[in-house]
């Protein structure tokens, strides 16, 4: 097996942002998107699994990790470009791809935008903006720490740099310890650590807080979708403690070829708390394929 280690690391060009990319394994391009606060280490469980039968491709997105950390707002429509370019960089006109937490956006911008490249689309434990994602932003009656407020924090960037950095190791305690299936331990020290000095970086929190403030637009831009759904093969993937059950509720609007898979003894943390059965939804997803993608 490809390990983890094995993948190499090109750094792409992509007009707009350099990207730091893991490409590993053989056979057609599957592309994994991570969300926020991760980048693309969190695929490190499952990336070697598709790597026995697919070209696994696992940038950091702009504004995580070792790429671009831009000043100025983005969109999951720019970041979408990323992808297609990145792909372009690596010879392949169609893949599959997946996308976790607010990667799933991208995913989702990627295939609205560029449909006759997208083979098949999975979606993790993610509502579309415009479809959900907006009523999450909003307080509530009984809102308290353990309430997603962090959407409405990091909707303004500057505030979610000037609360937080120096505090990124308890941001990232509180984030890896909510909506998991066992509570905190959810990441290990070492991976808590790596995820604690990439977020250090100057200039991470408040380029990975764009996610959030973007996703107004985001939702503006999906608009077509409600008319015009997406039409490839679509995975809904959740956890059975969290998304799992209403993944038919959140998906079906967005895709007409929907199926989902709930993945037991998990919550939000998919790929910490069950990598095996992530890895395996993704794996018999992705083998599927009407024709093979090119390579």
């Amino acid at each position: 097996m490809t390990e983890w280690r094995d993948f190499r690391v090109e750094r792409i060009d992509t007009g707009e942002a350099t990207l730091a990319v893991r490409v590993g394994g053989s056979g057609p391009p599957v592309v994994l998107l991570h969300g926020f606060p991760q980048h693309s280490p969190m695929w490190r469980r499952i990336a070697p699994v598709l790597a026995e039968r697919f070209t696994v491709i696992a940038p950091d997105q702009r504004g995580m990790g070792a790429s671009t950390l831009p000043e100025r707002g983005f969109t999951n429509t720019d970041m979408a470009r990323d992808i297609a370019a990145m792909l372009d960089a690596l010879g392949h006109e169609r893949a599959c791809v997946a996308g976790y937490d607010l990667g799933a956006g991208v995913a989702v911008a990627f295939a609205r935008d560029y449909p006759e490249r997208a083979e098949r689309l999975a979606v993790m434990e993610f509502v579309a903006a415009g479809f959900g994602l907006e009523q999450a932003m909003a307080p509530s009656k009984g809102w308290n720490a353990d309430s997603n407020w962090h959407f409405s924090v990091f909707a303004a960037p500057d505030v979610a740099a000037w609360l937080f950095t120096g505090r990124e190791r308890e941001l990232l305690n509180w984030f890896f310890g909510h909506e998991g299936h066992g509570g905190n331990g959810t990441v290990d020290a070492d991976d808590l650590d790596h995820y604690v000095r990439a977020l250090s970086r100057p200039g991470a929190l408040r380029a990975g807080a764009q996610y959030y403030a973007a996703i107004f637009q985001d939702g503006e831009d999906n608009a077509p979708l409600k008319d015009r759904p997406l039409a490839m093969p679509v995975l809904a993937v959740g956890g059975a403690s969290h998304a799992g059950p209403m993944l038919e509720q959140l998906w079906r609007p967005v895709a007409t070829d929907l199926s989902t898979a709930i993945i037991p003894a998990a919550g939000h943390w998919l790929a910490e708390e069950n990598p095996a059965d992530t890895a395996a939804a993704l794996a018999r997803f992705f083998s599927a394929t009407d024709k093979e993608t090119d390579r």
